[in-house]
């Protein structure tokens, strides 16, 4: 077939001339593909049903919009807007490919985890154009959260890149083809010779798309856009071809991994390949509450199906049954009521173990400043109630109780403080694998922080079974650092790092400050039997569950003014009229007082209480333990940093 018959340079070119064409073979039959640009791009997967795949470059080749021309679909029509790679230099980061040297480990333990690198994340981050494009802009800004926060492999934190990169993207061409594109799509049978939008204008450096539509064909022509307009060869009549070229295939950067690519989806249209990517990007878990697991075990009893609302809350003092272990240094002055009764010596072998009252406030100088509101409730649980479980696992915990790092010796304190610094990016880490649970219970937290990792004692004691399990549960933790031995461990006094207050003190602020965030998570799924995730995140200041900067400790829950607080314990509140507790709910927490227009101190002050009450009597119930609940930073955190 001479697809250069009706050659003719001098006339111009319509929507269904060619300015280039090639040839492809498509299903058995030849098809030819004609275009306003001077190239043809392969086709892209269009043999459907087909399979796309998460490439090792964390990419999808051909079938990814953002690096490649797809088949034109109405649902995804801002798509072919989105600009070829070098076309505008501002944006030329959405083509950055991540190198080893972006990737920072954490530590020399855990050097297969790690986080991009910080400067290259403040040069490459771009700015959200418009708030009208909420979805895309909140996946930008989850990613962006999870890029600076949470650390993982470097596979991973090319993925997350990449899936920033095509959020960006997409927001950006949502916004120029609402604004420059769709206005000459919606036009393009009345625009004169001489408009805006006419034929003579030069086609825009887009990733265009194929059609096999003839009218979305006139309307990318009269856009003047790139497309390819793909026709079986044995209805070629009078289309006026200047040139044929062979088709110009990809060349795509495969950075990292080898062997065969993940299946994200198995896809029947071209809108339904573009949704799946989008999904692969948007839904794809970047951590997990790690009580989904203990709530998947059959209960041993079920909560109440309602309770009253408005009945008196009813509380009763604990007594202080021990004591924080003492120290040589100066003491600030306790930040509660609950006075401490008296020390214990540290043993001999190791930290002292002392059966410390979880639901007071460790009056040490080394633990972050107590928010009295959130102390006070704590110490007045009514632990009489009986809890809804007796299932062991719902008494362990995400990460150490903060106060186990440094109820102890200075000696020991520095050593806990140093072994959490080298393996919480691996603990951290395993909340957003879908793994076994990894709550542990007070003494294997205990035993991580000592260093005593491995098996010991004989294989049928009670010790050799509880080391061996301690080993098991851990050991997708050490896998994730790789960390083939444990050798070196605990680390040598000689090698052991200095840890100033300040430092302590936000160690132990932002493991307590992440626990807490995720037993709120957990507690409200228990209580309310909903899943709304996004809805608790809202409690908190920063919407995050991990890696909380240090600067949110004076802010949310721990804000110092009420008025600067009062906003969360009112978005807490909200939540708690659906939570079913064996005790009363507090009368202050009822949706006619909740619609108060407007709110003086004392009635600040009173939600407050009976938030910080209510959910600390709740969490007892369903968890049978003391709620891990938020501190405050007192110092300056940028001069500590």
């Amino acid at each position: 077939m001479d697809l250069l018959r009706n050659r003719d340079p001098t006339k111009a070119l319509g929507p269904f001339d060619g300015k280039v064409v090639a040839l492809a073979k498509l299903r058995g039959e030849t098809y030819f593909i004609t275009t306003n640009q001077d190239y043809v791009p392969a086709l892209p997967s269009l043999e459907l049903p087909h399979a796309v795949f998460l490439r090792p470059d964390m990419c999808h080749g051909t079938d990814d919009p953002t690096l490649w021309p797809q088949q034109y679909t109405t649902r995804f029509c801002h798509l072919p807007v989105i600009a070829k790679k070098g076309a505008r230099s501002e944006l030329n980061v959405m083509w950055w490919d991540p190198a080893p040297e972006d990737f920072v480990v954490g530590s020399a333990v855990t050097h297969a985890l790690g986080r991009v690198h910080n400067q290259q994340l403040k040069r490459n981050t771009p700015t959200p154009i418009s708030p009208l494009f909420g979805e895309l802009i909140q996946n930008i800004l989850m990613w962006i959260e999870q890029l600076q926060t949470l650390p993982t492999t470097y596979p991973k934190m090319v993925f997350a890149v990449t899936s920033l990169q095509r959020a960006c993207l997409e927001l950006d061409v949502l916004y120029y083809y609402v604004t420059h594109f769709k206005p000459r799509i919606d036009n393009y049978l009345s625009s004169p010779p001489d408009s805006p939008y006419s034929n003579f204008d030069p086609i825009a450096a887009c990733m265009g798309a194929f059609t096999v539509d003839p009218g979305v064909a006139q309307q990318l022509w009269s856009a003047r856009l790139p497309f390819w307009f793909l026709r079986p060869t044995h209805v070629f009549d009078s289309e006026n071809i200047l040139s044929v070229v062979e088709l110009e295939e990809p060349t795509f950067n495969v950075t990292v991994g080898d062997g065969a690519p993940p299946v994200v989806y198995t896809t029947n249209t071209t809108e339904e390949k573009i949704a799946a990517i989008h999904s692969a990007s948007s839904h794809t878990p970047w951590y997990r509450d790690p009580f989904q697991i203990v709530d998947s075990e059959p209960p041993l009893s079920s909560p109440p199906a309602s309770q009253a609302t408005t009945a008196t809350f009813k509380a009763k003092p604990i007594a202080s049954t021990s004591a924080p272990v003492a120290r040589s240094k100066s003491k600030k002055p306790c930040p509660t009521p609950y006075p401490s009764s008296s020390p214990r010596k540290a043993q001999a072998r190791g930290p002292a173990k002392t059966e410390r009252d979880k639901f007071k406030s460790l009056d040490i100088l080394e633990m972050p400043p107590s928010i009295t509101s959130w102390a006070h409730a704590l110490a007045w649980v009514d632990k009489a109630v009986t809890p809804f479980t007796e299932n062991p696992a719902d008494r362990r915990y995400i990460f150490p109780e903060p106060a186990l790092l440094v109820n102890t010796t200075p000696e020991w304190q520095c050593k806990f403080l140093h072994h959490w610094m080298l393996l919480c990016d691996g603990f951290t880490y395993m909340l957003s694998q879908p793994l076994k649970s990894q709550l542990l219970h007070a003494q294997e937290w205990r035993d991580i922080l000592e260093g005593r990792m491995t098996k010991r004692g004989h294989p049928e004691s009670k010790t050799g079974r509880q080391s061996a399990l301690l080993e098991d549960r851990i050991q997708p933790a050490l896998d994730a650092c790789n960390l083939t031995s444990l050798e070196g461990f605990p680390v040598p006094p000689e090698s052991l790092p200095e840890f100033s207050l300040a430092q302590t003190r936000e160690i132990v602020w932002q493991v307590a400050e992440t626990s807490f965030r995720f037993e709120f998570c957990g507690l409200d799924r228990r209580a309310s039997q909903k899943s709304r995730v996004d809805e608790v995140l809202g409690c908190f200041s920063g919407r995050m569950l991990i890696g909380t900067p240090l600067e949110f400790s004076q802010r949310g829950f721990a804000a110092e003014k009420i008025d600067q607080h009062h906003r969360y314990f009112m978005r807490a509140a909200t939540l708690m009229l659906d939570w079913n507790t064996r005790s009363p709910r507090p009368p202050l927490i009822t949706r006619g007082f909740l619609k108060r227009p407007n709110w003086n101190t004392t009635q600040m002050e009173g939600l407050e209480a009976a938030v910080c009450q209510y959910y600390t009597q709740a969490f007892w119930e369903y968890f049978g333990r003391a709620a891990v609940v938020p501190l405050r930073l007192d110092h300056d955190v940028e001069k500590s940093e």
